[in-house]
C-alpha cells in the first residue's frame, strides 16, 4: 500500500501463486479470495502469466517494466507446487520436508536435467 500511496515507480513484484500452503490447498485452509482484485484494490497494476512457461513470464516482465513507469507492478505467476516430479505436484504434505532415497530417485528421473535435453516432463 506505500508503494502506490508513495507513487513508486520502477517496482515489480513477483508472486508465486501456487495456492498450497504447509496444510493444504490454500482455499480450504484459509480462502483469500482473488489475488488480482486484493493486488488492484492495494493501487497495484497487475499482470498474470503461466509462472512455468520462461517465455511468458519473460513477456510479463517485460511489460511490467514499461508500466512501472507509472507506478508499482505486481505479476501473478501461476504455478503448480512440484511442477514435473509426479509424487510432488500438488503435495502439501511434502512442503519443507528433503526427499527420501526413493522419492529422489523418482525426481530425478522425472526431472528434466542438461544432461537429457530430450528428457520431457
Amino acid at each position: 500500500m506505500p508503494a502506490r500511496h508513495f507513487r513508486a515507480q520502477r517496482l515489480v513484484a513477483i508472486v508465486d501463486r501456487n495456492r498450497v500452503q504447509l496444510d493444504g490447498f490454500v482455499k480450504d485452509v484459509m480462502d483469500v479470495g482473488p489475488a488480482l482484485d486484493k493486488w488492484c484494490a492495494f493501487g497495484r497494476q497487475t499482470l498474470e502469466t503461466d509462472g512455468h512457461d520462461v517465455g511468458q513470464l519473460v513477456e510479463a516482465i517485460d511489460k511490467a517494466e514499461e508500466m512501472s513507469q507509472s507506478g508499482p507492478v505486481v505479476i501473478i505467476a501461476h504455478t503448480i507446487k512440484g511442477k514435473g516430479v509426479s509424487y510432488m505436484e500438488n503435495e502439501s504434505d511434502l512442503h519443507g520436508v528433503a526427499p527420501n532415497q526413493g522419492h529422489l530417485r523418482v525426481a530425478l528421473d522425472e526431472f528434466p536435467s542438461a544432461d537429457r535435453p530430450w528428457h520431457h516432463v
